[in-house]
């Protein structure tokens, strides 16, 4: 079993909003309109980035995979799922590995998001 882990302070997301292609480098037009359903969307933004992150670290090759090789998104329950794309896709078959899983949290402070990847 793998384990990634991360944490982010919701503040540090305030700059990203107002930059459009520093968003779209990061995350799917699908996560987007995601965070854009809310009034404030600074705590979703920074858990989606902390759950990229997670993913990243507990694949192990954080340098070898870009944010858009990662995907999140919500079952109808409003679990948290990813979708693996390019180079993730690669690394996560390559190993062999069977299932991965996240879960998101945040307060108005801080998100966080722990990534676990079954072998």
């Amino acid at each position: 079993m793998m384990i990634g882990i991360d944490i982010l302070e919701v503040q540090r997301v305030k700059s990203f909003l107002d930059n459009t292609k520093f968003l779209k480098n990061i995350f799917f037009q699908s996560e987007i309109d995601y965070f854009l359903k809310f009034n404030d969307p600074c705590e979703r933004i920074a858990g989606f980035f902390c759950a990229k992150e997670a993913v990243k670290k507990a694949l192990c090759c954080e340098n070898n995979i870009s944010f858009l090789d990662i995907e999140i998104l919500h079952k109808d329950s409003g679990q948290p799922y990813v979708i693996l794309h390019n180079n993730a896709e690669f690394i996560f078959k390559k190993n062999n590995y069977k299932n991965i899983e996240i879960s998101i949290s945040h307060t108005k402070t801080l998100a966080t998001a722990i990534c676990k990847i079954d072998n």
